[in-house]
């Protein structure tokens, strides 16, 4: 945990961008199989482009079966976020890490596991996927990859 963890911080963002990276749906093998409870499993990653300012949330969602012996479907999406005062908000340690607040990384969070819920919906509407409705979520609660830098 960072010094700037607990500090409050006053970031100026912009949602820049949102892009669907990719989604299936996997057809279960008994066309008349009705689904009405999924697990979903998610993850997130971080990456930051310093030169442009921005922050790339990529979420991943993968749907399964109650049972989990099923993956019915998955979907990808990248939030990409500007901080107009990247400077005054983003460090880069000595070691040319990225360490950006934890506050301001589980806001980034929450709006991008909502959208990736928008998303979800509209991509799977009229499939048999079309109640399988992410659940809300406390990012805190996920355990996230440390940023990194955009390739």
């Amino acid at each position: 945990m960072s010094a700037t963890d607990n500090k409050e911080i006053d970031a100026q963002l912009q949602l820049t961008a949102i892009e669907l990276l990719k989604g299936s749906i996997n057809l279960p093998s008994i066309p008349d199989q009705s689904f009405t409870d999924f697990v979903f499993n998610i993850n997130l990653e971080s990456r930051v482009d310093q030169m442009k300012m921005l922050v790339y949330i990529i979420t991943d969602v993968e749907i399964k079966s109650a049972d989990q012996t099923l993956t019915l479907g998955s979907l990808t999406s990248s939030c990409i976020f500007k901080i107009l005062n990247f400077a005054d908000i983003v460090t880069i340690t000595k070691e040319g890490l990225v360490d950006l607040p934890q506050q301001l990384l589980d806001i980034l969070n929450s709006i991008s596991i909502s959208t990736t819920r928008g998303l979800m919906f509209s991509t799977f509407k009229g499939t048999f996927l079309h109640n399988a409705f992410l659940p809300i979520i406390i990012p805190k609660k996920l355990s996230e990859q440390p940023p990194r830098d955009k390739p």
